[in-house]
């Protein structure tokens, strides 16, 4: 029984680590990230895609913030957040991605993309909104 659980949580990371290769590379030109994110599961998800550093420390080089929380604001960088009402109070959160209804929900601010001089490429524009 443990077996078919962990199965499915490492797909479930898998999926996840699919999406936010997708949204992290639909909003830069960049061929290699570093990401920083305080959760011990994100981080853990970032380790399995290609082209993405994770940095331990919120540094000047760091291109993304990924938060489940929006409470990694502890630089001014670009936040991804993972919760729908965070990222609506969230000023650095230039993009949500959450599951509802067993499906992922990905959602971005075009006014806090052009605060940070960023812009979604590819099939992800339709999720971009005056927010």
């Amino acid at each position: 029984m443990i077996a078919v659980f962990s199965n499915l949580f490492a797909s479930d990371s898998h999926w996840e680590a699919v999406i936010l290769r997708k949204i992290l590379f639909s909003i830069t030109q960049k061929k290699e990230l570093t990401v920083y994110s305080g959760d011990e599961h994100l981080r853990m998800v970032l380790h399995q895609i290609e082209g993405i550093r994770v940095s331990e420390e919120c540094l000047k080089n760091v291109d993304f913030v990924l938060s489940k929380d929006g409470r990694d604001d502890v630089c001014a960088k670009p936040e991804i957040l993972f919760d729908y009402e965070r990222y609506l109070k969230t000023k650095n959160a230039i993009g949500v991605f959450f599951w509802q209804k067993g499906r992922p929900t990905i959602r971005f601010s075009k006014k806090r993309l052009d605060d940070f001089h960023l812009k979604v490429r590819g099939e992800l524009t339709k999720f971009v909104s005056s927010i």
